[in-house]
This record gives C-alpha cells, sequence and structure tokens, in this order.
C-alpha cells in the first residue's frame, strides 16, 4: 500500500515538473520574442523600445482623426451634391428667365424682327393746285398714316416701322410743318411702312372698300402696295420715359 501511494506521488511530482517546466519554457518564449521585437525595432526602425507607448497612443490619435475627416469628407460631398443641384436649378431660372426678358424685348419693340409682310409707299398728291386752293389736300398728314397703321394693327401686324422707325406703343405722329413727327424724329414723304404679319389679311382689310387706302387714292394720293416674303422692321432705337405713371405695389 505505502509502495503505491508512493509511485502516486512520484506521478504527480513529475506531471506538476512537466507542467511548471512548459510554463516556464512558453515564459521564455515569449521573453526571447519580445526582446528580438525590441531589437528589430531598434536596427530596423531606429526607435527606443519606451516610445513604442508614445507612438501607439499617436497612431490611435491620428486613426481618430482620420475617420473624422473622412465623414466630414462624406458630409462636404452631399454639401457639393446639394450645390451643384442648386446650381442647375438657378442655370434652369435664369435661361427661363432670360427667354421671358428676350420674349418682353420682342413685345417692347427692342429687337429687330423679320418675316413675310406688306410694304406700303405714300406720296403727296401730285395734283397741281390753283389759285386758292387749299395746299393742305395735296400734302399728306399724320392722320393719314395713322390711319393707315391702324389698319394694320387692325388687320393682325406684328411689327410696323414708318421711313425706318419702329412704331412701338408711346409712338407718337404729328405734324411739324410740311413733315411728319414719329418717335420724336421728323420723317418726310415718300413715306414707306413696313408692316410684318399675315399678308393675305392685311392686304385684303388694306384693300377694301371705303377703308383708309381707297379713301387716299380717292383723293390723288398715289399709294403703293407690295407684298414681302423677307421683310426687316428694325428695333426701337427710343427709350421709355414715363411722366406720371409708377410701378404698381
Amino acid at each position: 500500500m505505502k509502495v503505491r501511494e508512493q509511485a502516486l506521488r512520484t506521478i504527480w511530482i513529475t506531471r506538476w515538473q512537466v507542467a511548471l517546466t512548459l510554463v516556464f519554457v512558453v515564459a521564455g518564449f515569449l521573453v526571447v520574442t519580445q526582446i528580438r521585437n525590441e531589437l528589430l525595432i531598434r536596427q530596423q526602425l531606429r526607435v527606443p523600445s519606451q516610445r513604442l507607448e508614445e507612438l501607439a497612443f499617436v497612431l490611435h490619435e491620428q486613426e481618430r482623426q482620420r475617420e473624422a475627416l473622412e465623414r466630414q469628407i462624406v458630409v462636404l460631398r452631399d454639401q457639393v451634391r446639394a450645390y451643384e443641384v442648386g446650381t442647375l436649378q438657378g442655370r434652369t431660372k435664369l435661361t427661363q428667365l432670360g427667354m421671358q426678358l428676350d420674349q418682353l424685348r420682342l413685345f417692347a419693340g427692342f429687337t429687330a424682327v423679320e418675316g413675310p409682310g406688306v410694304q406700303i409707299e405714300l406720296r403727296d398728291s401730285p395734283n397741281r393746285l390753283r389759285p386758292g386752293d387749299d395746299p393742305n389736300t395735296v400734302i399728306l398728314h399724320y392722320t393719314d398714316l395713322q390711319a393707315v397703321a391702324n389698319e394694320l394693327f387692325a388687320s393682325g401686324a406684328e411689327a410696323l416701322a414708318i421711313n425706318g422707325e419702329r412704331v412701338v406703343a408711346t409712338t407718337g405722329l404729328n405734324c411739324v410743318g410740311t413733315t411728319i413727327l414719329c418717335n420724336i424724329k421728323r420723317v418726310a414723304p415718300p413715306y414707306r411702312l413696313v408692316a410684318i404679319g399675315p399678308v393675305d389679311a392685311m392686304m385684303a382689310y388694306l384693300q377694301r372698300p371705303s377703308g383708309a387706302v381707297e379713301t387716299l387714292r380717292a383723293f390723288g394720293f398715289p399709294v403703293e402696295l407690295v407684298r414681302g416674303a423677307h421683310l426687316t422692321v428694325p428695333a426701337y432705337r427710343g427709350s421709355y420715359r414715363f411722366t406720371f405713371a409708377r410701378p404698381a405695389r
């Protein structure tokens, strides 16, 4: 019995010694590995081992800052996309406003236009005056030009010029001696009216009985009507000046 107990004790001691030996071997291996790593660091990186913790902390901080910068880059990219969309929408809006401005300039007469239309030439009457006759009976007056211009617009004219002067909403016709004032500019006979619009409708309306053209012809004033497939009406060269009108609020 004592022999058996002594054998078991011997086996237990042997196992404990083996385990302890393994622990020492592993610890020695770790120590050797650490020493080796430190030697490699000193030889290759030339960094003292006591600074490794400092460098590890710096590396950790750099990683944290890098992650923060990456998040900031994502936010900035989203902002850039939003700015690009806003810029595109702004350009679209600006283009629309430019188109509206061009249309308003066209309606106001600030743009030269071209197209099919009618050209009318009016001259003073060639009839000789007899003693005592009124000279006004052989001279064209602003009311004559105004009547023809009104009939052109009534028949669909979209643009009109008298002797190169664009007729707009504020254009006035007045007699100044033997000449006519149009857009504060003197125009003299022969008077050439160029109108762009529906040719057939304008010609039919102008040549109707009791119209302005037929009335002038009846009083001896030469009137010539010519169709035009490609006429040009210049832009209004004056300015708009309002004395009493103000923008509505």
